[in-house]
């Protein structure tokens, strides 16, 4: 991707994530903190350590780590999304700052932790890099990524049923962004660790279900919770849209309950590494 592109694809992100603060919370916040504490483990983050955690959002892993008696600084691009985690969080050091050019001295956090950001990255070897080189030797690094959409199924319901519609996702989202599920390959995740010099690399899966009571429920969160899938229908015009409304009450059905309620797997790649 060119320089050009690669900024407008950060303002695109930026802009939207503080647009979408005040609702990700409803539905892939509400996913992305229950995997907290399984991003944190995987780091390694104990009391006394200073953690770094990239592309805070409304700092849900933050928060969790400061529980746990960690110093912590939360990074993100997106100024609504700070705001946010402003009002939520007591005692963590929030700044407005780009993965991929970390304001930060070497060899100053004891962890680093990113939840579902290398996706949204255009450059992530550089982002990875500069994740190392802010870590002491010995320091541990933790990064997750949503799995691919057929494991992941509150995001790939809505992608099945935008492709079985056949509506256009168009030119809402920037040319040129990179693949959202690149890394969900646990073989390219691990090397990306690997690449920038990280011994003891894991990569693991992370599953749970999510609870949604229907599938306007379903829409409208992701409406509210997303950025790129969220784009795409709203760039629909009304008859796309209500045809991937009907084609999503066909890819939600396995997935309902007694009670109309649907049961939706979640899954995600949880990649660990050390600084020599």
């Amino acid at each position: 991707m060119s320089t050009e592109g690669a900024e407008a694809f950060k303002a695109f992100e930026a802009e939207g994530w503080t647009a979408q603060a005040g609702t990700y919370g409803g539905l892939l916040g509400a996913i992305t903190s229950r995997l907290a504490e399984s991003l944190l483990d995987a780091a390694g983050v104990r009391s006394d350590w200073r953690l770094l955690d990239v592309a805070t959002g409304p700092g849900y892993v933050a928060e969790r780590a400061a529980a746990r008696g960690a110093s912590v600084v939360g990074i993100d691009l997106a100024e609504g999304m700070l705001e946010l985690a402003r009002q939520r969080l007591d005692g963590v050091e929030l700044l407005r700052a780009d993965a991929e050019e970390l304001p930060f001295d070497d060899t100053s956090f004891d962890a680093v932790t990113g939840g579902f950001v290398i996706n949204h990255l255009p450059d992530p070897q550089r982002a990875l890099a500069e994740a190392a080189r802010v870590l002491v030797s010995g320091g541990q690094l933790a990064f997750s990524v949503w799995d691919h959409p057929e494991r992941m199924r509150v995001i790939g319901v809505v992608s099945d049923a935008i492709e079985m519609a056949g509506a256009a996702r168009g030119r809402a989202v920037p040319p040129g962004g990179p693949d959202p599920y690149r890394f969900a390959d646990e073989g390219e995740f691990g090397a990306l660790l690997e690449g920038v010099g990280l011994v003891g690399v894991a990569v693991n899966t992370v599953e749970l279900t999510h609870r949604v009571a229907g599938t306007e429920d379903l829409l409208q969160g992701l409406l509210g919770s997303s950025v790129r899938t969220a784009a795409a229908l709203r760039a629909q015009d009304a008859v796309a849209r209500r045809r991937t409304l009907t084609a999503l009450e066909r890819t939600v059905e396995p997935y309902r309950g007694s009670r109309g309620a649907l049961e939706l797997p979640v899954a995600a790649k949880l990649a660990s590494g050390a600084k020599p």
